[in-house]
Parts: structure tokens; sequence; C-alpha cells
């Protein structure tokens, strides 16, 4: 394997934050090993992703979108804050441009930590939930009393059947636990679900095929604004999807 094709990204955790420090050149062979690394680091759920990348070479400009890119694939479902700190070699990389418009960057991890801007106003819980087949009965419980306590009683019968899709489906093909998350922020309803199978899930689009029951994950697709699988750092995926509160509401 030749030199370039190498990137090495030594993770570390701070103050709830990670911390992802590259090392070698990023190229466009060993762009995927850094975007990979950051949305599994992302997928985890971290107070903030933190890239410092004072020990990368950047062979050219054009691959800072890797940041990018992993920005728009994190944002729609997650609030996990992606920080770059450039360091001296590449603060004239990031202080224009369009990696500007969209990137929060800090000369430094500390000043990034120190500076993490507060989220959005947001409510967030959890469920742990036991490989079983019963466990789909103690989401629905769990996700008619959030969205009642969260005043979106409407989003309720969409949310309760998303998450039973999702629960149900982690207990019918994996033997782990699952963990069932539900976050409100910005009008947007995430579920999501996520357990220590590596094994992705591919979700259907939208449209879906009309001939097809809407059943299974054709009905998360359905229902959903936008859904995913996500590889998570720890191990596992997450599966996901977000849900449009009613502007009545």
């Amino acid at each position: 394997m030749d030199g370039d094709s190498l990137l090495n990204c030594d993770l570390s955790a701070l103050q709830g934050a990670t911390i992802i420090r590259p090392s070698g050149v990023l190229t466009i062979r060993t762009y995927p090993q850094l975007r990979d690394a950051m949305l599994k680091c992302a997928a985890d759920q971290p107070r903030a992703v933190i890239v410092d990348l004072d020990e990368l070479e950047i062979a050219h400009d054009y691959l800072n979108s890797v940041f990018i890119t992993v920005w728009l694939r994190i944002s729609p479902w997650s609030t996990v804050s992606l920080v770059v700190v450039p360091g001296p070699a590449h603060a004239a990389r990031f202080a224009h441009g369009p990696a500007h418009r969209f990137l929060t960057v800090r000369p430094s991890v500390l000043t990034a930590l120190e500076q993490l801007d507060e989220q959005p106003p947001r409510q967030r819980t959890e469920l742990w939930l036991p490989s079983s087949a019963r466990s789909v009965r103690a989401a629905q419980r769990f996700v008619t009393d959030t969205c009642r306590n969260w005043a979106i009683d409407t989003l309720a019968t969409h949310a309760v059947a998303v998450a039973s899709e999702l629960v149900a489906n982690a207990a019918q093909h994996t033997d782990s636990p699952a963990r069932l998350r539900l976050e409100l922020r910005a009008r947007r309803l995430t579920v999501a679900v996520a357990d220590d199978d590596p094994q992705l899930v591919h979700l259907p689009g939208p449209a879906g095929n009309p001939a097809e029951p809407h059943g299974g994950l054709h009905l998360v697709a359905h229902l959903a604004q936008a859904s995913g699988c996500s590889r998570r750092q720890s191990g596992g995926k997450v599966v996901w999807a977000v849900l449009r509160v009613p502007p009545n509401l």
C-alpha cells in the first residue's frame, strides 16, 4: 500500500466532546477514511466532534469539502457540533471560502471547548431496551408519554409507528440491546434506534413502491421527512428518522 493511502485518526474524549487528530496526508484516496471517522464519531452523539488538523497534510484545497460533506450528512438529524481546528498550517484555507460558511472554526481545541455554542432549545430523552419483541410495546408507551409531555400529541401516532418499526427491526435482526432516542428541536422530532450490530440497514426512498403495503421500513420512509442509517465509532449503528412537527402545534 502506498504511503499516501495511509491516514491515522487518533481519538480522545474531553469534556463530553470527541477529539479527532488525523495524521498523514489527506488525498482523494484517504478522503473516505477521514469522512467515515467523523461520521462514526458523530453517530455516538458526543457533545461535539472537534477535528484538530495540526498533524494533517492536505494535498489540495478542494479536499476541504470533506468537512462540509460530513456537516451536511449529520445536520438533518443530529445536534452534534462539528468544529475544525486548522492550526497555523491550514488557517488560511479555512479563513475564507465555502468551508467558512458552513463550519465552526476555532484556533485551538481548548478554545473550541470553551466556546462551544449553546445548542438551539431542544428536548432529549432515551430508553434502553433488551433484544426482545416485548421491547416494541415498551417503546410505544415511551413515545406516547414523551409526545404528551412535550405537547406534540398530534405527532404521536406517526412517532409511535416509526419507533415501533425501528425497534422491531432491531429486535428481529440483532441480538443486541437497543437504545431508543427521541430529540425535539427546531420543530423536528428525531426518532433514533442504536444497537451494537454492524450490519447497516437500507431504508427505501420516501416515495417507496405504491404497490407495496406501507409496513416495516417502507412505513418509516413514507412517514419521515428524512431517514437513514449510520455506523457508530463505538461499534454498531444507529437507524434514524426525522418527523416534521405540524405548524399548528
